[in-house]
């Protein structure tokens, strides 16, 4: 619109501009007295002489102009095509690149270097050509072409760098990294980023300081990863100094900075609250355990919470813990820490309330020890201890310090595989799932003087019924009569010819201590004699039945291998439990199992 309206602005000028000449007659004379030439025009006629002459020069300059340019233009012509095919063919070898076609970007490589020359991203693709190729001289020499043009020079110590890390020179790419950051005012973020790892993981903390500090100002990362960091690496200071003399001072500065920064960072709070204590200042580190306490509860707090105080008490100790546990009452290590203060000073009714029910909703080692000794203490039940304990064995696993799949006693500011700061994390381990059929002990592993000490033996899932196998183990039998003698004598002791049929049919392969469960040499041998007599068999295919030497009717046992053409019949389906058991053997199996 604005164009248009110029458009005929300028047109009425142009009109009045006419009309104004037309309104004024007069003429234009020109002589010539040295040709003794002369015309004489209109006013009007002059004007548009004019305006003609100056079309007239400009057509000329133009035609001259490029006549005279024309070679330039025919030049241009065919750079500019050869330039376009240049940037078709980085294109097409990017592409390739990126799709891992190795034939196809050496063709498109060789092709841009041949049309473009010495452009910057010619080299990136022949480096990353190389790179795709596994040629790594070839790659370095392309990164170290970058390095001769300002535009290319970062990236070409990010190319320098990435093939440093990749043959594990560490003191090369450190370099690269820090020239990177000394070379511009702003760091870019890859290179301080590495450079802070490689200085974290070589625990060089003052380095690391500076580094971090130039992360958070270039903004390459965010107000909070800056904090927890930089506490992080004051308690690695700290704990590099402790131990030594006059360092006191030194690491409660360090510790205090720390728990300002990441107050829930446990090992800050817990050396920091430990000082606090020799400094008997004990509000200011009660205080700091419980801000960390709100912000996620750790066992070693719970630990450092109730032995602030040298010197006290068990119920000192459980009346200081109770105050913890009212800050976070609902969560497991709250509970842990209040029944550890009931059982040290012997309240064992509370500890139980508190305990069982976390046993019955998610059983871990640390709830059995404690419910071992609980029972322990409270009613001197060493075979319940036993039981907690082979419970132990299989229950879930309790939160450890977890770093990439290594699991650590204690905390430690890098991790021993990467070397990342902070990477040891409060969690439960990852492990493989055992499978719940598995047996964790045979007691047909164990010899005649293991059985004589009176410790619990564990079977596999399928010698018990369909309820024990789902849970696992169950307590062997043999051992009921160790603990409760009123049962054995409940058990038969012989198994009489006519019930052989009731019995399932004995195993050859098995060796001799492993059918204690199993009829007597009397019972087998009826069974045996009856079917020979029920079907006539060839000599050949009875083999010789060797008899073990029986001392009782209780403990003979023999080795039979079955006849080719005489099969005993099954009572009762496999996954059957068996004939009943009377009610007294019944309730000790119950009483007894673990799980």
């Amino acid at each position: 619109m604005i164009k248009t309206l110029i458009f005929f602005a300028v047109l009425l000028a142009i009109a009045f501009g006419g009309a104004w000449l037309a309104d004024r007659p007069g003429e234009i004379i020109i002589n010539w007295p040295w040709l003794d030439m002369g015309f004489e025009v209109s006013l009007l006629m002059g004007f548009l002489l004019i305006v003609a002459a100056m079309g007239v020069a400009v057509v000329l300059w133009i035609v001259i102009r490029g006549i005279w340019n024309s070679p330039r233009s025919v030049t241009g012509f065919f750079s500019s095509r050869r330039r376009d095919k240049g940037y078709k063919a980085l294109s097409t070898g990017m592409i390739a690149v990126g799709v891992g076609d190795l034939a196809l970007a050496r063709k498109q490589a060789a092709k841009a270097r041949k049309l473009l020359g010495q452009e910057p991203m010619t080299l990136m693709l022949e480096a990353q050509t190389a790179q795709l190729a596994g040629e790594p001289t070839k790659a370095r020499q392309s990164f170290e072409a970058m390095l001769d043009t300002d535009e290319t020079r970062a990236l070409g110590r990010r190319g320098l760098y990435i093939e440093a890390q990749r043959r594990g020179d560490m003191e090369e790419a450190m370099q690269m990294a820090k020239a990177a950051t000394d070379e511009s005012k702003k760091t870019p973020g890859w290179a301080g980023t590495a450079l802070f790892d490689m200085q974290t993981a070589s625990r060089d903390w003052q380095g690391a300081l500076v580094t971090l500090s130039q992360n958070h100002a270039n903004k390459h990362l965010s107000k909070d990863a800056f904090r927890r960091q930089r506490a992080v690496i004051l308690t690695a200071q700290a704990m590099e100094l402790d131990g030594q003399e006059n360092a006191d001072a030194s690491i409660r500065a360090l510790l205090g900075e720390a728990c300002k920064l990441a107050p829930g960072l446990v090992p800050a709070v817990v050396m920091h609250a430990d000082l606090l204590n020799d400094a008997k200042d004990y509000r200011k580190a009660s205080k700091l355990v419980e801000a960390a306490w709100r912000i996620e509860p750790h066992p070693e707090l719970a630990h450092a919470y109730a032995y602030i105080k040298d010197g006290d008490t068990a119920l000192d100790r459980l009346k200081r813990i109770r105050v913890l546990f009212g800050l976070m009452p609902d969560h497991i290590e709250s509970k842990l820490a209040m029944a550890r203060a009931f059982i040290d000073a012997r309240e064992w009714a509370e500890a139980r309330s508190l305990l069982e029910p976390m046993a019955e909703a998610h059983l871990t080692p640390r709830i059995c020890m404690l419910m071992a000794e609980l029972e322990e203490g409270d009613k001197n039940d060493f075979g319940l201890v036993r039981q907690w304990l082979a419970r132990a064995v299989g229950a879930h696993r309790d939160p450890a310090w977890t770093a990439d799949g290594q699991v650590s006693d204690v905390w430690q500011p890098i991790s021993p595989v990467t070397g990342k700061i902070d990477a040891y994390e409060w969690k439960v381990p990852v492990r493989e799932v055992a499978q719940v059929d598995q047996p964790m002990l045979d007691s047909r592993d164990l010899t005649d003087e293991d059985r004589s000490e009176g410790d619990m033996v564990l079977l596999p899932a399928e010698a018990s019924g369909a309820e024990d196998k789902a849970k696992g183990f169950v307590v062997a039998e043999d051992d009921i009569e160790e603990i409760h003698p009123e049962v054995a004598d409940e058990r038969p002791e012989e198994i009489a010819p006519e019930a052989a049929k009731d019995v399932p049919a004995v195993p050859a392969d098995k060796p001799e201590t492993e059918r204690k469960d199993q009829p007597s040499a009397e019972a087998v041998a009826s069974a045996a004699k009856a079917a020979e007599d029920s079907k006539p068999q060839k000599a050949a295919d009875v083999e010789d039945v060797p008899v073990a030497p029986a001392k009782d009717k209780a403990s003979a046992r023999i080795e039979i291998e079955k006849p080719k053409e005489v099969e005993f019949p099954m009572p009762f389906p496999p996954d059957d439990p068996g004939p009943k058991k009377d009610e007294a053997a019944r309730k000790a199996d119950k009483r007894f199992k673990l799980f």
